[in-house]
C-alpha cells in the first residue's frame, strides 16, 4: 500500500468515525429535549392517551433507550429513514424537495461568486494598494460579517417594498401550481422570485473567496518563477494567469468545504424569504420534536460536511507535494 493509500484509509476511518460520533449526538439531544411530540395533539384533544401510545409502540419510542438507540443506527445508517411523526408521510419524501430547493438556491450563487469573487481577488491582488483592492476587501468584508438575516431584510425592504421590483417571499406565486423540476425552476414566476435570495447568497460568499485568491496571488507575486516567466518577456495579464492558476489549490478546497456546508442551507436565509429549504425544515421539525425527520436531516447535513472535508484533505494531499501526507508536516 503506497503512502497515499494509506493516508487515503486513514482519513476514512476518521470520517466513519466521526459520522457515528455526529449521529449519536443527535440521538442523545433529540431526547434531552423537554417534553414530546405529540403534546400539542394531546393538548389540542386530536390524540387520546392509548391512540398516542400505539403510535409511540409503533416507532419503538416505547423501548429501553439502548434498544432505540440500535434501531436507529441500523436505520439511519441504512438511510431509511423512516416516516414523519406529525406528517404522517416519508421522510425522504419531505426532505427531498426541501433539499433540492436549497440546492438550486445555494450551489448557483456558491459557483457564482467562486469564479466572479475569484476573478476580481487575483486582479486586485495583482494590483496591490489600488483603491479597487481597498475598497473590494472592504465591501466583501462587510458583507461577510454582517449576519445574512439582516443583509435580506434590508434587501427585502429596500428592493421588495419600496421600489417594488421582486417579490419579498416565497419561491412562487400563491396561485401558480407547477407540475415537475422543468416547470417549477423554468419559469419566470420562479426566477422573479429567485433574484433576491440569489444576490444575497452571492453577496454573503463573495468575501471568503476574494481574500483566498487574493492573497493567494500575494504570496506567487514575487515568487522565482514569476521572475523567470517576466524575464521571457510574458506580458503582465499572462504573468497574471500563471499566478492565479498557481494558488487555485486553496480556493479549490474551500469551495469543497463549502458545498459540502450547503447542504444545511442558509437557515436564516431561508427563513428571511420564506425559502422551502432544507434549512427552514429543519427549524420546524426542531420546533414540533418530530425525531425521524429531524435526525434524518441533520445526519445528511453531518455526512454532507464531512464527505466535503474528506475531498479537501484528499486534494490537498494529491495536488500539492508539500503537503506529507503521513502527517508529520511538510515533505
Amino acid at each position: 500500500m503506497s503512502e497515499f493509500q494509506r493516508f487515503l484509509a486513514k482519513r476514512l476511518a476518521i470520517s466513519i468515525g466521526l459520522t457515528l460520533v455526529a449521529v449519536s449526538v443527535i440521538f442523545v439531544v433529540l431526547r434531552l429535549l423537554p417534553g414530546s411530540p405529540f403534546e400539542s395533539l394531546v393538548t389540542a384533544g386530536n390524540l387520546s392517551q392509548q391512540q398516542i401510545a400505539e403510535i409511540r409502540a409503533m416507532y419503538g419510542l416505547d423501548q429501553p433507550m439502548w434498544r432505540q438507540y440500535l434501531s436507529y443506527l441500523q436505520s439511519i445508517l441504512l438511510f431509511q429513514f423512516g416516516y414523519s411523526i406529525l406528517r404522517s408521510q416519508p421522510v425522504w419524501g419531505v426532505l427531498a424537495p426541501r433539499l433540492v430547493n436549497t440546492l438550486i438556491l445555494l450551489v448557483p450563487a456558491l459557483v457564482t461568486t467562486a469564479v466572479l469573487s475569484s476573478l476580481l481577488g487575483m486582479y486586485v491582488g495583482w494590483n496591490r494598494g489600488s483603491k479597487l483592492e481597498k475598497l473590494s476587501i472592504i465591501a466583501t468584508t462587510f458583507l461577510r460579517s454582517t449576519p445574512v438575516f439582516i443583509t435580506g431584510i434590508l434587501f427585502v425592504i429596500v428592493f421588495a417594498y419600496n421600489l417594488e421590483l421582486v417579490p419579498a417571499f416565497g419561491m412562487r406565486s400563491i396561485s401558480a401550481s407547477p407540475e415537475g423540476y422543468v416547470e417549477t425552476f423554468a419559469s419566470l414566476d420562479f426566477l422573479h422570485h429567485y433574484v433576491l435570495p440569489f444576490t444575497v447568497s452571492v453577496l454573503y460568499y463573495s468575501g471568503d473567496f476574494l481574500l483566498l485568491a487574493r492573497n493567494g496571488v500575494v504570496e506567487k507575486r514575487g515568487s522565482e518563477f514569476l521572475k523567470l516567466h517576466r524575464a521571457k518577456g510574458l506580458s503582465e495579464m499572462q504573468q497574471l494567469a500563471r499566478a492565479g492558476r498557481n494558488s487555485m489549490l486553496p480556493i479549490l478546497t474551500y469551495f469543497a468545504l463549502r458545498l459540502g456546508m450547503i447542504f444545511q442551507g442558509l437557515i436564516l436565509l431561508e427563513v428571511v424569504f420564506g425559502w422551502p429549504g432544507i434549512g427552514r425544515e429543519l427549524v420546524l421539525a426542531i420546533q414540533q420534536q418530530d425525531y425521524p425527520l429531524v435526525q434524518a436531516a441533520v445526519f445528511i447535513m453531518a455526512l454532507a460536511v464531512i464527505v466535503a472535508n474528506l475531498v479537501a484533505d484528499v486534494l490537498y494531499a494529491y495536488f500539492d507535494p508539500t503537503v506529507s501526507t503521513s502527517g508529520g508536516g511538510a515533505a
